[in-house]
């Protein structure tokens, strides 16, 4: 990838994708439609951020369907601009002064799996959320045809791995097609191997109308995003959106070298494979009396930290104290906006020795912290 990277910057420098198309940009939209998750996204939009790449999403569904209304959920994360925090909903805390700009958003439930009502199966809270949708949402808050189209993260990494049920998804799937909304999935993070799969969504059996890519596309080298669309989004209108070093040559070469990678290497098959073993692994521990829930999907898996078992009451210092304990160890983990929940989220190519040996590290770690008094 370096090396491609290199000599694309000598022989190209820089272009503005826009105005001077260029070679490595076709070449990377027919590698990206040659690993689409459904048949029917046949355009390609780039851009320079996965925050970028699903403002762009949203442009497109707005602007074409001239709606001014989008649905996201709760807890759900799409980027840190202005316009993504105002899309996504993780978190208070991120959207405090912000207020003001997301009128356009409306959110709504999503299902957390560990965190929903007592006696309710997952499937059965999926059911509950499409019904407040539904019920409350589409009556009280927002008409359905106001609403542009639906954007969601199919596998919810920031919010602490939420992973729907797939009945909700599909359920989501069939109020769009009723509605008429696009929809959007979110596979910035999610995507490119990490779930399992190549795109989170095929998960669930459902095609979106749109999804956003961004974070790995570029390699670990440089900053590349992009849309892939269908033809009612991409071409039925002229939409302003793009930015000048979004596409950029040398990043396109990058991209389509880190696609050839992961298809040579069948890196998706690996993340499903490495992420069975550390989820079987990571489930061992629910014995620890700090250990709530864990689950996972590939090489995404969340190990939710509360005080109570039976409260469930998310375990804030014990948290921190386990993540700085990992650290001083050798291991960094991810965690979630709550900062509850660590997440295991390694480089799609990790050995698996170092796999092994990172668990080892974080189960000492969460032991060591189960043992003391009031963590």
């Amino acid at each position: 990838i370096l090396e491609a990277t290199v000599d694309a910057l000598e022989r190209y420098g820089f272009l503005i994708y826009f105005m001077n198309p260029h070679l490595p940009m076709i070449e990377l939209a027919e590698k990206l439609l040659s690993i689409r998750p459904s048949s029917n996204l046949t355009r390609v939009f780039l851009e320079l951020s996965g925050t970028g790449a699903a403002e762009a999403a949203v442009k497109h569904a707005v602007e074409v369907s001239n709606r001014p209304l989008v649905l996201s959920f709760m807890g759900q994360y799409h980027g840190l601009s202005i316009g993504a925090t105002a899309i996504g909903s993780l978190g208070a805390r991120w959207r405090r002064h912000w207020e003001a700009f997301s009128g356009g958003a409306v959110h709504s439930p999503y299902p957390t799996g560990y965190r929903r009502p007592d006696g309710m199966t997952e499937g059965e809270y999926g059911d509950w959320c499409l019904g407040f949708l539904e019920d409350q949402i589409l009556r009280y808050v927002a008409h359905p045809e106001r609403i542009a189209g639906v954007i969601f993260e199919p596998v919810a990494l920031e919010a602490g791995v939420w992973i729907p049920p797939a009945n909700f998804v599909r359920g989501l799937r069939k109020l769009a097609d009723r509605y008429d909304w696009f929809f959007i999935a979110d596979e910035v993070e999610a995507g490119l191997g990490r779930c399992g799969k190549m795109w989170s969504i095929e998960h669930f059996g459902v095609a979106p109308d749109m999804i956003s890519i961004g974070k790995a596309l570029g390699g670990g080298l440089m900053p590349i995003s992009a849309v892939l669309g269908d033809d009612r989004a991409m071409t039925e209108h002229e939409v302003v959106a793009g930015t000048t070093f979004g596409g950029h040559p040398a990043a396109c070469v990058a991209a389509q070298k880190a696609i050839d990678i992961m298809v040579r290497d069948r890196i998706a098959e690996r993340s499903a494979r490495l992420g069975a073993k550390a989820l079987k692994r990571v489930k061992e521990w629910q014995d620890l009396p700090l250990v709530g829930d864990t689950r996972g999907l590939g090489l995404a898996v969340g190990v939710e930290l509360v005080t109570s078992k039976k409260s469930k009451a998310r375990a804030l210092k014990a948290t921190r104290s386990v993540f700085f304990d990992c650290v001083r160890n050798g291991v960094v983990p991810l965690y979630d906006y709550d900062m509850n929940v660590l997440r295991i989220q390694p480089p799609l190519t990790i050995e698996e020795r170092e796999l092994d040996r990172a668990l080892d590290i974080m189960e000492g770690c969460l032991r060591r912290a189960s043992s003391r008094p009031g963590e």
